[in-house]
């Protein structure tokens, strides 16, 4: 498939990343030429200096052959234009438009996205509000990715002290009606990716990551997790669109709200914005004393949305310290998710980008996928890649296919149904198999799905 990436910022940078290991042709546009010569060092792709809004740009790059058009630019205006430009020049197109700013498309006007040749917008601070919404809501939860398939999830959770997985093994789980229903896939203890095997025993703090239908990986966690308490006050850091998103989904659920913003412009806009009750704080989001003024030493959940991460992360240990039940931080730095792993104060990271970029990955369809989602928190991958005649796994049963070490098979998608990668249940031909593991464990999983007269 050929497709088209308007933009090399960090989206554009992991979507073009993810496209390569599917054998794609990419085409990478942007205006700066040092980034895109920068990335043709690392990355399998063509690359054109230029305006991707322009028909000239577009008739230069080949838009007349190409299947798909990303435009993730930083510029809103320039990703609607580029999207119909690009269906002008070539009807089949499929277009997928980043939008930063939601009111382009307000709900009372008639036209739409789809009007103007935008097949699929994704707004990043509605899809990363999607995430922090749901670990808000559950205490222990880390985080869920969701993946293509509908209903087809990974879900990371905390054992706390008196739950009845610590100290269970898997060969003697007291549940296995459950694990009939789902694959625990990972154990992140301290920094440290585990990939439980038989004897492994579940540990106080440790966080769980399962796979499986939503509504059974919900079952589990109900059931593994205690003092499930629901939210009634929360406080976020910072006035900006995602903080406003979190802060009206959690006003519709009845949860009071309390915003800190140092700047003053920012804080009156806030008011301005949020009707319903949430109280606005003037202050210095990183201080103490506004901390505690806002009430974050006895609030059930706070976020940090500002704008720097590293006060995002000063602010988040400093509210835990404080006494915040749950403590989530907004961070963009790729090195600084990896730090925040390992630090146990912070009970979440989410990022608007990765948010964005799982849900470009879901809406791109084809049978030789390789990247299925990319985790918030831990240092992990997850892969979905189809069964191919003849390749190493095809018509064996799991327990007799050969996985590495530090991978495991999470989930079958067979069609719209989901099966837990278990037991007795055997590879088909055209089964997309999801995959958790490590980097270098990953890139070993990709043989398994080779056919054998290619590699031996």
């Amino acid at each position: 498939m050929k497709v088209i990436i308007l933009g090399a910022g960090e989206v554009g940078k992991g979507l073009a990343a993810t496209l390569c290991l599917e054998n794609n042709d990419v085409v990478m546009v942007d205006t700066d030429e040092k980034i895109l010569e920068d990335l043709s060092e690392t990355l399998d792709i063509m690359t054109y200096t230029g305006n991707g809004a322009w028909p000239s740009t577009l008739n230069a790059i080949g838009v007349q052959d190409a299947q798909l058009l990303v435009a993730v630019s930083n510029l809103d205006e320039v990703n609607i234009l580029a999207c119909g430009m690009a269906k002008q020049l070539n009807s089949d197109i499929r277009t997928v438009a980043r939008v930063g700013n939601k009111d382009y498309f307000p709900d009372k006007l008639e036209i739409s996205h789809k009007d103007l040749g935008i097949d699929h917008m994704v707004i990043p601070q509605v899809e990363c509000k999607s995430a922090v919404m749901e670990v808000i809501q559950r205490p222990t939860l880390k985080e869920v990715v969701h993946l293509s398939s509908p209903g087809a999830v990974i879900c990371g959770f905390q054992l706390n002290p008196g739950s009845p997985m610590v100290g269970a093994q898997l060969f003697n789980f007291p549940r296995k009606d459950l694990l009939e229903k789902v694959r625990i896939c990972a154990i992140w203890r301290r920094g440290r990716l585990i990939i439980p095997r038989g004897k492994e025993r579940f540990n106080n703090y440790d966080e769980i990551y399962v796979a499986g239908d939503k509504k059974y990986t919900d079952d589990l966690t109900e059931w593994a997790t205690v003092d499930e308490s629901t939210v009634s006050h929360a406080v976020i850091a910072g006035a900006n669109a995602l903080a406003f998103e979190v802060a009206e989904e959690l006003l519709k659920n009845g949860v009071n709200v309390t915003l800190v913003e140092p700047d003053r412009k920012l804080a009156e806009e806030a008011l301005d914005k949020i009707a319903g009750g949430m109280t606005v704080i003037n202050a210095d989001a990183t201080s103490g004393d506004a901390l505690q003024e806002a009430g974050a030493d006895r609030c059930d959940a706070f976020v940090s949305i500002l704008p720097q991460d590293e006060n995002n992360v000063l602010s988040t240990l400093m509210a835990k310290r404080l006494g915040a039940k749950k403590v989530i931080a907004i961070i963009n730095k790729p090195d600084y998710r990896e730090i925040i792993s390992s630090m146990e104060s912070i009970d979440c990271c989410f990022s608007s980008r990765i948010a964005a970029l799982n849900s470009i990955i879901n809406l791109i369809k084809g049978t030789d996928r390789r990247i299925g989602a990319m985790l918030h928190r831990i240092s992990a991958e997850i892969f979905d890649m189809t069964v191919v005649p003849k390749c190493p796994i095809a018509d064996k049963a799991i327990r007799d296919s050969t996985c590495p070490e530090d991978a495991v098979f999470a989930m079958i998608l067979r069609g719209n149904v989901i099966i837990p990668a278990i037991g007795n249940e055997v590879f088909q031909t055209g089964d997309r198999v999801v995959m958790m593991g490590t980097a270098q464990a990953m890139r070993e999983s990709e043989k398994l799905f080779v056919k054998k007269s290619l590699f031996g």
